[in-house]
């Protein structure tokens, strides 16, 4: 009979192999740009490889994932990948600037535009990223105003600055980022849909620490070989140490691994590291499980919100770090966070 060993494709094999399909982005070689992005596991190594593929082209990115999980990072290594590595990548934090300041930040402000402004006026982030890529970090932190300008600069390419009559042409490649559902902020009406399918024609999901456990391991061994070569000097855990990183639930997630891995390098008058050069909240912690099954507390006591919890713990962390280095520049360097994101903190936490 004609066609009796034509050979069956995917659909009517039923399908792609889940297996083989992990197996290719596991065997897939990754540039140098992604070295910081440290990782064995599939689910994580699936979001590196489509980002990769994905700064080929001048598509926007959306990369979704809690906070510390290296949204930042990816951003970066998507541009430096990408064929506008060359020219600028602008890191617009929309959660760190205030509501009435950003949209002069974004599409900067002409001259007498309001009490304040420069002489001159000033060139916004859309300026400074003219021919290159601009992040968006948190964009579901803005204001509905400014999704509706942001949305007009992405469909027509041209904004206007603030206090301005002229259309200024801007090409730029627009990678964003949250830490928040932005189908639910749609569903309350706190998030544009139209701006939502501009900015995901490209979605990349990076798991959090807790999904990915097997990946600790290689990135103790990471962080430790960075600091051992800032100190040149050769880290490891003792086991207890390393069964008590292993069994955290780190709500902070990769972030905050760095952190303590570099608090504990500090601490430590020896190459091997014991528990007694860990911070004081890895000891008092509960885990993931022991905080689901906890009851519900009580009125006046600790609640067990998962961002209070994390928030509780941030603000422990830096208070720890602070007591312990010998200069504010030292603690930036030891919770391995920019110093725009530090300062902030501390003005967030009373800390400062």
């Amino acid at each position: 009979m004609a066609g009796k060993n034509k050979p069956k494709t995917d659909r009517e094999a039923g399908g792609p192999n889940p297996q083989s399909v992990n197996e290719t982005f596991q065997a897939e070689k990754l540039g140098t740009a992604f070295d910081e992005l440290v990782g064995a596991d599939p689910s994580f190594r699936k979001a590196l490889v489509t980002a990769q593929r994905a700064a080929k082209s001048d598509i926007s990115v959306l990369i979704i994932g809690e906070s510390g999980t290296g949204k930042e990072i990816l951003a970066r290594a998507i541009h430096q990948t990408s064929n506008r590595r060359d020219k600028p990548l602008v890191d617009v934090n929309c959660a760190a600037i205030p509501d009435s300041l950003i949209e002069s930040e974004l599409f900067g402000y002409e001259k007498g535009a309001f009490t304040g402004a420069r002489t001159g006026g000033r060139h916004g982030y859309f300026d400074e990223a003219h021919d290159g890529t601009i992040l968006l970090d948190e964009i579901g932190d803005s204001s509905l105003s400014v999704q509706a300008k942001l949305l007009r600069v992405l469909e027509s390419g041209v904004f206007k600055r603030v206090g301005g009559t002229k259309n200024i042409k801007v090409n730029v490649r627009v990678i964003s980022s949250t830490n928040q559902d932005l189908a639910g902020l749609i569903e309350q009406k706190k998030f544009r849909d139209d701006l939502f399918f501009r900015l995901n024609a490209f979605t990349i999901q990076l798991p959090p620490l807790r999904e990915r456990r097997d990946d600790i391991e290689l990135l103790i061994d990471y962080f430790l070989k960075l600091n051992g070569v800032a100190l040149k000097q050769k880290y490891r855990f003792s086991p207890a140490a390393f069964n008590m990183l292993c069994a955290y639930h780190w709500p902070g997630n990769v972030r905050e691994l760095k952190g303590v891995v570099s608090y504990a390098v500090n601490m430590t008058q020896s190459p091997v590291i014991d528990t007694g050069s860990l911070p004081n909240f890895l000891f008092s912690g509960q885990t993931v499980q022991e905080r689901l099954t906890a009851p519900a507390p009580l009125s006046g006591q600790t609640s067990y919100n998962l961002t209070h919890a994390v928030r509780d713990l941030e603000r422990k962390l830096i208070s720890e770090v602070l007591a312990a280095a010998p200069n504010k520049s030292e603690a930036i360097k030891i919770l391995g966070i920019s110093r725009r994101t530090f300062y902030l903190k501390l003005k967030e936490y009373g800390l400062d």
